[in-house]
């Protein structure tokens, strides 16, 4: 597994100085000494090979060599997320992060129970996830909305949304497009008046299977139905 770690910007044969967060993870944590090799995802969402080229705990110096190409997702993929409970939101980050969703938007349903997690419990979940997955650039994080609100947002792109109506229905298979919204409601689901919402903004209802799912588990089979629609 790559070591990688964050800097504000790099560039090609230039040295990046780590801060004591960053330096303690690589020297304390992954117990790296001068000259191993480093992965270093940056502000800007780009990743660059990197090598440990001196210092310490508080403050470590790399050596930037190159950047490293990333693919990117097969679809750009929204999610409208209404708010389950904030671990239940946490646990779901990680996930969220591996498959390259672009931007979760916050929406007070109905049914929500609570507001989004805090912005630095947030990056830190993110961040974890970045360092094990490697992917340079975190989804954006738009609310909490209401869902009429939420609704309006990335028109651009073709809408679905998890609904329990739905549930052990046969669906045609999904036609190909360069990106999605999903929309998945808090645990409860939506009410009849949010689908009709949702209907009527032309979001097409998903099956995901034959079983109840919770809010975390529809979001990553809802949204991994449509990364890898045909």
């Amino acid at each position: 597994m790559s070591t990688r770690a964050f800097a504000a910007r790099a560039s090609a044969g230039a040295p990046t100085i780590l801060d004591e967060t960053e330096s303690h993870y690589l020297r304390r944590v992954r117990r790296l000494a001068d000259g191993a090799r480093v992965e270093l995802i940056t502000d800007d969402g780009e990743l660059w090979s990197a090598t440990l080229a001196g210092g310490d705990a508080r403050r470590s110096e790399l050596q930037v060599h190159a950047p490293i190409p990333v693919a990117a997702p097969a679809r750009e993929l929204v999610l409208l997320l209404g708010l389950p409970e904030p671990t239940a939101t946490l646990e779901l980050l990680p996930g969220i992060v591996e498959l390259g969703v672009a931007a979760v938007v916050w929406v007070r349903c109905a049914r929500s129970q609570t507001s989004p997690p805090g912005e630095a419990r947030v990056q830190r979940v993110v961040r974890a996830a970045q360092r094990q997955c490697g992917r340079p650039r975190p989804p954006a994080f738009l609310g909490p909305l209401a869902l009429a609100d939420a609704l309006a947002t990335r028109t651009d792109l073709r809408g679905f949304f998890a609904w329990e109506a739905r549930r052990g229905a046969a669906d045609d298979p999904l036609p190909a497009a360069a990106g999605a919204r999903l929309c998945v409601g808090p645990e409860g689901g939506f009410t009849e008046a949010e689908a009709h919402a949702l209907t009527r903004a032309e979001f097409t209802a998903l099956s995901l299977g034959p079983y109840t799912l919770r809010t975390g588990t529809a979001a990553l089979v809802g949204l991994a139905r449509l990364l890898f629609a045909p």
